[in-house]
């Protein structure tokens, strides 16, 4: 998911998000009916938070560049908005 936010291809990033959802919804379940599994599941559930938490602050990362990005074509714009008008005037 890392890969795919650096690239900004940011649906699929989102898909794989979905899919580690379901992954730990599975995890849930799979405790649930295992009882002897629990301790396993429970290692990979707090592997998963760790991950979970990264994968969350490089989403936010990314979410501010993008609009940081957004905020300067915006501004560019309006910019030429202007140019445009000012230009028509003389």
């Amino acid at each position: 998911m890392a890969a795919l936010l650096q690239q900004q291809r940011y649906d699929e990033a989102l898909l794989c998000m979905d899919d580690r959802l379901m992954l730990i919804t599975r995890l849930v379940q799979q405790a649930k009916e295992n009882p002897m599994q629990q301790q396993d599941i429970a290692v990979l559930a707090a592997k998963a938070a760790v991950q979970e938490e990264h994968m969350q602050a490089m989403a936010a990362s990314h979410h501010q560049s993008v609009f940081k990005q957004l905020a300067q074509i915006g501004t560019a714009n309006k910019a030429g908005q202007a140019y445009r008008v000012n230009s028509k005037e003389f």
